[in-house]
């Protein structure tokens, strides 16, 4: 990845984020309506097997429109424009500190396949702050108002779905306070730094291997879009159990006393298998996510450093 200011990070990372979303949206739909077929709290029947991806699709723009399938779109784009920001910028900060401290800064001057590997657990550790700093700052508030929007969109109330982000936030507000906003932040933790412990460890990983290999593919946009959609393959496996108690923990109408309550509800009622329930669409979803976001990112980064280079030059021929 490319090393950067601040301000072009918060940048890189924001249209990272955003693109991302427009483009994999329809299997983040999916893959929480899926995630939202289990038994409700009061007790109703619920077909004990889940719709297909297709049937959902296919319900859902009979019913909606493809609109429908946007639904909670606002709520994931603004969240992972922010998130992205704060991922790139956490992640590359914390990297830089361990690096200092472990005397294994990377050479600038270093050509194609003569950087030397960084130690895995620096990009362990880099990926989790990074977890834990989006998390909490973005993705818990984001990922809350998301399936709310999503699951009512699957119901006639229309509490959520129907009154667009803002609204949607503040009928979250009244109904539950604040904290509403933060619920499911357990699990979240959990899932996003494990997402990005293992996405940042693995492409980094990867990423050195071709240096060392296939120097001339290095850096090449072919080689960034492979190697971050191999990443999300790993970070999907990994990370899929607590998606799932979070998806349940945001529900509409969840009434769990917590992160252990609800993985023990889930895995009395569905299964141990229910812990993986929405693996596919969620799987073309990050496999997708991963390269576009660590390609996009890479290619702004570079754009940005372009132009502030050419101004440069501009200002050395004024003097």
């Amino acid at each position: 990845m490319e090393q950067s200011g601040v301000l072009t990070k918060i940048l890189a990372g924001g249209v990272a984020g955003v693109s991302e979303t427009l483009v994999t949206y329809p299997a983040e739909f999916v893959k929480t309506r899926r995630q939202l077929h289990f038994k409700p709290s009061d007790g109703a029947a619920t077909p004990s097997r889940p719709p297909g991806s297709l049937s959902i699709l296919r319900d859902t723009v009979s019913r909606s429109g493809v609109r429908g399938i946007y639904s909670g779109v606002q709520a994931l784009a603004t969240s992972n424009a922010a998130k992205s920001g704060i991922r790139f910028l956490a992640f590359e900060t914390t990297r830089a500190r361990l690096d200092a401290l472990a005397g294994t800064e990377p050479d600038p001057n270093a050509g194609h396949g003569q950087r030397q590997p960084r130690a895995a657990w620096i990009n362990v550790v880099s990926g989790l702050s990074a977890g834990v700093a989006e998390s909490i700052a973005v993705v818990t508030p984001g990922e809350a108002i998301k399936t709310k929007m999503i699951h009512d969109a699957s119901s006639t109330g229309g509490r959520f779905a129907n009154r667009g982000l803002l609204g949607a936030v503040g009928v979250l507000v009244r109904e539950d306070g604040v904290r509403g906003l933060w619920s499911g932040l357990t699990p979240v933790l959990c899932k996003q730094g494990t997402n990005s412990a293992v996405r940042f460890t693995t492409f980094a990983m990867l990423q050195e291997r071709v240096a060392m290999w296939w120097p001339a593919l290095d850096g090449s946009v072919g080689s960034t879009l492979v190697l971050g959609g191999i990443s999300g393959v790993f970070t999907v496996y990994a990370s899929m159990p607590f998606d799932n108690i979070k998806t349940r923990m945001q529900s509409v109408d969840a009434r769990y006393k917590g992160m252990l309550d609800c993985a023990a509800q889930t895995f009395r009622e569905d299964g141990v298998l229910a812990f993986w329930r929405g693996t596919s669409p969620r799987l073309v979803r990050l496999t997708l996510s991963s390269g576009i976001t660590f390609t996009v990112y890479d290619q702004v980064v570079r754009l940005m450093k372009s132009a502030q280079a050419g101004r440069d030059a501009d200002k050395l021929q004024r003097l």
